[in-house]
């Protein structure tokens, strides 16, 4: 194109505007910059800006979601170039990628430059519970980052199915300037907003009417970075976050509202689809082998327990989930052909044959521990994200979850126990029920140790008897290893006294009847474990020292803290009295109790030995944030009586 003189004096002057205003946005780049780097001095990157726009609109009469996300980051330290070098972009069947851009600011003399200098990567999302499916993460690593660099990505995310909108969390691993989550959609799209976790009072509401839309905006400013708790089951039950769903929408031409997810009756409704077509139809070999399996038995418990275990001893659990695959139970007949499964598959088998017996066994959504929600409060799937079968026998409901291979039939993974589990009855009935604890009965260590000294050197041997989940737990963790590494895992249970505990020998039993207990011992030798002065020797009988570390952190935290199960744990020592001593102190014994766990110490001083017994019960799956103080009271006492020492006096 010739462009005439006559138009260069216009073009200039927009020009120099345009250059006075990125020389003026420059200058006031770096003074906001700089400003937000002295208030984060002691961080190593600081989110200066996260900015997700769901926008929800009318595209040739259907109704589509799509979010725009932008991500800001702010380089402070001298290390924060190769720690913060890159960004991470994950994405789905049901939420796919359409474009994303990135950039960063480099700082010069004359403000910031922008470089595009970047490599992307595409791969499967680092799941440690998945086998497959088919989340990915696209990675975007910068090169050439300095301190005061400014990382930005942008991208545009198409949800595919309105039930599963995103949720928004206001936290991250480093502190945050500003969050945002907007929402624009139309006046006849109807909305319900849950915000979960602690601080929700960080976040900010507006809403905001036009002609044709609502805009709702939910803001957080100054957001300290994340602190992870390990002793809760995920970051859910207290990371910040806004759940947004569409609870029903008319579009301009429709005579009636579409609901979506307002209620439990809405979610079941949606989840039913995923079910009325797996296994209607007959199967020879899966009938045959469902009569074969319960042959001879005489009540329907022994049928479905029967069924239970040949399904947890013949089929395979392998997880894999893909776009759909992810919600539909496979065919039980193929899945007894195939002889592995994922959590749905194991479901749909146990379901099947238990119907081919004439058992009441149902399809049953369940979420694990880690999802921290209730069908009520979010009718959504993000509420469950497992799938079990539950069974009625007369006025009595059980729960079969195949991906267990050690459990018992009649008892539950500790996963799921507390849990809401939605049973499909059938395409319009369905139950919400809690799958119930397991009792501290059923799950119990007994620990045994015999001390004979020699000098001030110990030998001894230990038996560990484990009931229940510690059992179970056990056994299912075995599995992974051999040999030195399996010895080395023994290890870590039966070793006491000091870090001088040598392990001779050891065995490990498993019952494979009943309620399949487990039990491990030892032999072991300690060097150098007894303290002496003139004739009296001091020996710790405390060679386990059980809730020792169980303090708890109270700075800031509001949040209670999550047991895997309750237990009850009895250790008993018996010292052998060397001949020619007397035990001339033992310690006084001791209980201390709170509503969630509790202890009791005594001591025991018969002919030839001393036995030291401890008694602990864990009451409850959680430590409420308000027995936060006794409980450190309790364990700061323990730590003493740990100490304690019994004395023998030579003759």
């Amino acid at each position: 194109m010739i462009i005439k003189r006559k138009n260069l004096r216009p073009y200039n002057h927009v020009l120099f505007i345009l250059l006075s205003f990125i020389a003026s946005f420059n200058a006031f780049a770096q003074e906001g910059y700089d400003s937000i780097m002295n208030k984060y001095k002691n961080e190593n990157a600081v989110i200066t800006n996260i900015t997700e726009r769901l926008v929800i609109k009318n595209e040739d009469g259907k109704l589509v979601a799509r979010s725009n996300i932008s991500r800001e980051k702010l380089l402070i330290s001298e290390m924060s170039p190769g720690l913060y070098n890159s960004e991470t972009i994950y994405h789905s069947y049901f939420n796919k990628l359409e474009n994303f851009d990135a950039f960063a600011l480099i700082p010069s003399d004359k403000g910031y430059k922008k470089k595009k200098d970047y490599l992307d990567k595409t791969s499967p999302s680092e799941d440690d519970n998945i086998f497959y499916d088919d989340g990915k993460q696209t990675e975007i690593s910068f090169s050439g980052l300095t301190k005061k660099a400014v990382v930005k990505t942008s991208y545009t995310i198409s949800h595919t199915d309105l039930h599963m909108l995103p949720v928004f969390h206001f936290q991250e691993s480093i502190p945050s300037v500003k969050l945002v989550f907007e929402i624009i959609a139309p006046k006849y799209v109807h909305f319900k907003f849950v915000i979960k976790g602690e601080h929700s009072d960080w976040i900010k509401q507006t809403r905001e009417e036009s002609k044709n839309t609502i805009t709702y905006t939910f803001t957080a400013e100054n957001v300290p970075a994340l602190k992870q708790y390990n002793d809760l089951p995920s970051v859910s039950y207290y990371m910040p976050h806004v759940i947004a769903f569409i609870t029903s929408y008319q579009l301009p031409h429709d005579d009636q509202p579409t609901k979506l997810l307002g209620s439990p009756d809405d979610l079941y409704a949606y989840y039913y689809n995923f079910i009325k077509d797996v296994n209607t139809h007959e199967d020879e070999h899966l009938s045959s082998v469902a009569l074969e399996v319960t042959k001879g038995d005489k009540t329907d418990r022994e049928k479905a327990a029967h069924i239970y275990q040949w399904v947890q001893k013949n089929i395979h659990y392998i997880a894999f989930e893909d776009s759909l695959g992810g919600f539909v139970p496979r065919q039980a007949a193929d899945i007894c052909k195939r002889k592995f499964g994922d959590c749905k598959d194991m479901a749909s088998i146990l379901t099947a044959m238990c119907r081919k017996v004439g058992l009441k066994a149902y399809f049953t959504w369940i979420g694990t521990r880690h999802k921290p929600y209730t069908y009520e409060e979010t009718p959504l799937p993000l509420v469950d994200n497992h799938m079990i079968c539950a069974l009625k026998l007369g006025d009595e409901w059980l729960f079969m979850d195949g991906t267990d291979p050690v459990i018992p039939f009649g008892l539950n993974p500790s996963g799921i126990q507390n849990k809401e589990a939605l049973i499909a009855i059938d395409e319009k009935t369905f139950k919400i029920m809690k799958v119930p604890e397991t009792s501290s009965e059923i799950n119990q260590v007994f620990d045994s140790t015999y001390l004979h000294l020699d000098g001030k050197h110990v030998s001894g041997s230990v038996t560990i008897n484990y009931k229940g989940y510690p059992a179970w737990t056990l056994e299912n963790t075995l599995v992974y290893y051999k040999n030195d590494d399996r010895e080395k895992y023994i290890r870590s249970f039966t070793s006491r006294g000091s870090n001088k505990y040598v392990q001779k020998s050891y065995t490990f039993n498993q019952s494979e009847e009943g309620y399949k207990d487990a039990r491990i011992t030892s032999e072991f030798t300690v060097d150098n474990y007894v303290q002496n002065a003139g004739k009296e020797f001091y020996i710790n009988m405390n060679v386990n020292r059980t809730f020792e570390n169980d303090w708890v952190d109270t700075d800031g935290r509001n949040v209670p803290v999550s047991f895997k199960y309750k237990c009850k744990m009895r250790e008993v020592v018996v010292l052998d009295i060397p001949h020619g001593f007397t035990a001339t102190y033992v310690p006084p014994d001791d209980a201390r109790s709170l509503g969630s766990w509790g202890y009791s110490i005594s001591y025991k001083v018969l002919p030839g030995k001393i036995i030291l017994t401890k008694d602990y019960e864990l009451r409850s799956l959680s430590l409420a944030v308000d027995q936060f103080s006794e409980n450190n009271k309790i364990v700061d006492h323990l730590k003493k009586q740990y100490k304690e020492s019994v004395v023998l006096t030579a003759n």
